[in-house]
């Protein structure tokens, strides 16, 4: 199986740490450290051991990575049912 890792320009990888260390989400803080790790060598398979998701899982990271840098790391948006509390009343919650 082909390895696959990321490499990162210097002003890249300050703002990996940067995202790793302000992300309000879990996720989005272990997307980021998974390319930083990647970026010291660290392979796909040791990566989904560390965080315990399928290599194809971190593949996607990678890829999303690749083609929208930090941006790639967040969640997309989700569909669902509306809210039906007004963005006020959410706040109050």
């Amino acid at each position: 199986m082909k390895k696959r890792y990321v490499k990162l320009s210097s002003l890249e990888e300050k703002e990996l740490r940067a995202w790793k260390k302000n992300s309000h989400l879990e996720r989005e803080r272990d997307r980021a450290h998974a390319i930083l790790l990647s970026n010291k060598g660290y392979s796909i398979e040791q990566l989904s051991g560390i965080f315990e998701v399928r290599r194809a899982t971190m593949g996607e990271w990678f890829d999303r990575w690749e083609e929208s840098g930090i941006k790639g790391l967040s969640d997309a948006a989700k569909k669902g049912r509306p809210s039906i509390f007004t963005k006020s009343e959410q706040k109050k919650l």
